[in-house]
């Protein structure tokens, strides 16, 4: 998921001299926005978190492109801790077991609704938790911070008529 968000937090950039874009017109819509809506990724923050600041990126972004009725939305917010990984997969697994069977990549198979680890790339030490649908998922990235501690990312991610892995 890191590689996925890094992406895509990196097009945020360009707009991060504004508060962001939002255009629609009778064919689509497009939305670049440096700011996200815990509300909508419908996850809760894990007590003591903080937003992670990096100088180079936005902790907080919106995504998305839509072209009659495909298209994507991206929500995601990242923050480190200073408890370990573990602690902070158990509390997210609980908190994404209300929408539905949560899946662990590397590792897990296929949920009954269709989430699978199949092609969705993960570096070493880090853990990506999922849960929905293929079409309306979301997505919890852990891994070890470089001084000790955890960075993790909250996402919401919904697509229709195009694959996301």
């Amino acid at each position: 998921m890191f590689q996925l968000l890094s992406i895509l937090l990196l097009s945020s950039r360009l707009f991060s001299l504004s508060q962001g874009v939002e255009v629609t017109t009778s064919k689509g819509s497009a939305t670049v926005k440096n700011e996200a809506d815990l509300k909508e990724i419908g996850l809760p923050v894990y007590p003591g978190s903080r937003l992670r600041q990096d100088s180079k990126e936005s902790a907080q972004t919106t995504l998305g492109f839509w072209i009659s009725d495909k298209g994507f939305r991206l929500v995601a917010v990242k923050y480190e801790s200073s408890d370990g990984p573990e602690k902070i997969l158990a509390y997210y697994r609980k908190a994404l077991g209300r929408f539905g069977t949560v899946l662990r990549c590397p590792g897990g198979t296929t949920t009954p609704s269709g989430l699978t680890c199949k092609d969705h790339e993960t570096k070493t030490g880090e853990v990506d938790l999922m849960a929905g649908s293929t079409e309306k998922r979301r997505i919890v990235g852990v891994e070890p911070a470089p001084h000790g501690g955890t960075r993790f990312e909250l996402a919401y991610l919904r697509t229709k008529g195009v694959e996301a892995h």
